[in-house]
């Protein structure tokens, strides 16, 4: 299957969905939490985690993706540091040239093959990794998401009535090599939970700020590897200062 990449517009309610709504308000409430960011989230983490293992197949089928047993132990090192370690993650490795990486509601970390050729030891692959388990931890993807589409449009999916957002959502994800655009704030959270995790897991977390560092530098020398990074990873210099304050912090 091939997806082609649509805008997708709010439908109207029709008379099932609204009485559904109505009838499952009070629990969407009890699971809409406002963020540390300051955003408001309707999906409760069963939800999500539920809705994962639909973005992860639909992904396989558009992404050349595998496991890689080093991977996979080195995320489950850093997951068991966090508050969700109680939940199953997956960690994939995606064939692509480009230097990229990304987390998928429902414990989904994905890292392109080309952003792991480019790095020097396994401290700056744990940042990356330790990064993107920040963003799913603070669940910064279904924020956006909730943000992006609406209790209407979210409603459906979990009550099965929008089967085609999550192919929309993966699209985009394809297209754009993420789940969404984060916000600056967002970025500093997953940077500063990662760093934490990451000294918790027993790396360095100064691999953090070599990462960062090197992929200034490589924007620099080779601007179009590393352009859907920048495109979703905004700030760098920034990033770099605040990590290295927290960590001299610490």
């Amino acid at each position: 299957m091939k997806l082609t990449q649509s805008r997708i517009l709010t439908p109207a309610l029709h008379p099932r969905l609204l009485l559904l709504l109505f009838l499952l308000s009070p629990f969407l409430l009890a699971g809409c939490a406002v963020t540390e960011t300051g955003g408001i989230n309707l999906i409760s983490v069963e939800e999500e985690w539920e809705m994962g293992k639909e973005f992860e197949a639909e992904l396989a089928e558009e992404l050349d993706v595998s496991q890689s047993p080093d991977l996979t132990e080195m995320g489950e090192r850093i997951v068991a540091q966090t508050r969700k370690s109680d939940l199953p993650w997956r960690f994939y490795v995606v064939q692509d040239d480009s230097v990229n990486a990304f987390n998928v509601p429902g414990g989904l970390v994905y890292v392109h093959s080309g952003l792991i050729e480019q790095v020097d030891d396994e401290t700056e692959i744990a940042a990356v990794v330790a990064h993107e388990i920040g963003h799913g931890v603070a669940r910064h993807g279904t924020e956006r998401l909730t943000r992006q589409y609406g209790l209407a449009v979210l409603a459906g999916v979990v009550l099965g009535e929008e089967p085609g957002v999550i192919q929309q959502i993966v699209a985009e994800i394809v297209a754009a090599g993420t789940i969404a655009r984060f916000s600056r704030e967002q970025e500093f959270e997953a940077d500063e939970l990662g760093v934490q995790y990451m000294n918790d897991a027993g790396y360095d977390p100064n691999g953090m700020i070599r990462l960062l560092e090197r992929l200034v530098d490589l924007q620099e020398r080779e601007p179009g590897t590393v352009e859907q990074f920048f495109a979703t990873h905004p700030s760098t210099d920034e990033r770099i200062d605040a990590v290295r304050e927290l960590i001299n912090s610490n």
